[in-house]
């Protein structure tokens, strides 16, 4: 089965969730990584990979869901 990724960075006052080569805003933190972590877990309950990545301040990206 295939893999997919979720990735979250913060943007000016926004955090965005990049999909697919598509971005959606998120007022907060919580909320983006709250949608994030649902859309993986109804990709991976299909048999696919998935992972939550958030960038840190440093710019490196870190898992927050894990692949299963």
């Amino acid at each position: 089965m295939g893999h997919v990724r979720y990735f979250i960075s913060k943007t000016g006052d926004q955090w965005l969730v990049r999909f697919d080569g598509k971005d959606y805003p998120y007022s907060a933190y919580t909320e983006a990584v709250r949608a994030a972590v649902k859309a993986a877990s109804s990709v991976s309950a299909t048999g696919y990979g998935a992972e939550v990545l958030v960038q840190g301040v440093d710019g490196k990206w870190r898992t927050e869901w894990p692949i299963d």
